[in-house]
């Protein structure tokens, strides 16, 4: 009986030391590298965060990926992609090359890190697509890019050319995550708000199931207990499926507009970028709780991690409505709070 009470003591002490870690997070640095920013990654090798920014709307000229310090987020240098504006970022470790989406031009850059050139820009070969989402199978240098009009591309990293295009998976592919080891890509289907788990070896689909709720966009695995995590847009919640079999585990509601989503290993931490809310939700993996909800800035885009579990947020502008076909934009009051990347340290 004692030994159970100094057990129950010990896990509530814990807990209470898991939730005040959580707590004490909070952002720490902001910055402002540029207009229009998008997406970001985090590269240990490069002790450096890549965001993506396109310019102010309008804007000719001015796409640029912004390299910043891991700690400090100034920035320490910047890749002129101006001839194609980057709006999605994907990162190949292993190699050093990060992928960038050109959502309005059709294509897609690949950039070396080490010499922070444009070695390449890939097309598939029609007319029109809308590249969203990145994500790169490192053990073989492949890189799959979901087309929000067209289902997903295969890139080869060895020469960065297009390989194919991947349109058994669905064809308005929005989220991408990858299972390296067992060869599984799980995509987003926004028609259906269905997953799609697809075997990249076999070149088949697995299974189609529900996400669980309503404007599923991005999705995350915890390989470890085989379990997606689904941002889902339109009632601004977290969906928890097993990944095998599809099963709805829980139902995480996060705020408005749940968008960026991000896992972090180390921590057993989800983080959700809820863009109608200006906050970025914690939630414990292991009991589905938001532990913590931290505000970041005007209309949260994206989070990347560090290994750590430290992370790093893109929040957009607000912006006034889009100008008519022929009309010139009108100028916008600066928005303080919008354009900025923020840390959320531990």
């Amino acid at each position: 009986m004692i030994k159970n009470k100094l057990s129950a003591v010990a896990l509530c002490t814990l807990a209470a030391m898991a939730c005040q870690q959580v707590s004490a997070q909070k952002v720490t640095q902001k910055v402002k590298p540029g207009k229009g920013l998008y997406e970001l990654v985090y590269s240990e090798k490069a002790n450096a965060v890549y965001v993506a920014g396109t310019g102010a709307r309008g804007q000719q000229g001015a796409g640029k990926v912004y390299k910043l310090d891991p700690k400090t987020l100034q920035v320490k240098d910047s890749i002129d992609v101006s001839a194609a504006p980057a709006f999605g970022l994907g990162l190949n470790e292993t190699t050093q090359t990060l992928y960038t989406s050109n959502t309005r031009a059709n294509s897609v850059h690949a950039i070396d890190l080490k010499s922070g050139k444009v070695v390449a820009t890939i097309k598939h070969g029609k007319d029109k697509s809308h590249t969203r989402e990145l994500v790169a199978d490192e053990a073989n240098n492949k890189i799959y890019v979901s087309d929000v009009g067209g289902g997903i591309w295969v890139i080869d990293g060895k020469t960065n050319t297009f390989s194919h295009v991947i349109e058994k998976a669905g064809l308005s592919i929005a989220g991408l995550a990858l299972d390296g080891k067992k060869g599984i890509l799980y995509a987003i289907d926004m028609k259906s708000d269905k997953v799609v788990s697809y075997d990249i070896k076999k070149d088949a689909v697995i299974d189609s199931f529900a996400a669980g709720s309503k404007g599923a966009i991005n999705l995350v695995l915890d390989a470890k207990t085989n379990r997606l995590f689904v941002s889902n847009q339109g009632n601004g919640d977290v969906t928890v499926l097993d990944a095998k079999s599809g099963k709805l585990l829980q139902t995480i509601p996060t705020g408005k507009g749940a968008l960026g989503i991000a896992f972090s290993p180390a921590k057993n931490w989800v983080y959700v970028a809820n863009r109608g809310e200006g906050t970025v939700s914690i939630i414990d993996a292991a009991t589905y709780k938001v532990v913590s909800t931290v505000e970041t800035g005007s209309l949260p885009n994206t989070v990347t991690l560090d290994k750590k579990g430290n992370a790093f947020v893109t929040n957009k502008a607000k912006s006034g409505p889009r100008p008519a076909p022929g009309e010139t934009p009108k100028p916008q009051p600066e928005d303080e709070n919008g354009d900025i990347v923020t840390l959320i340290a531990l």
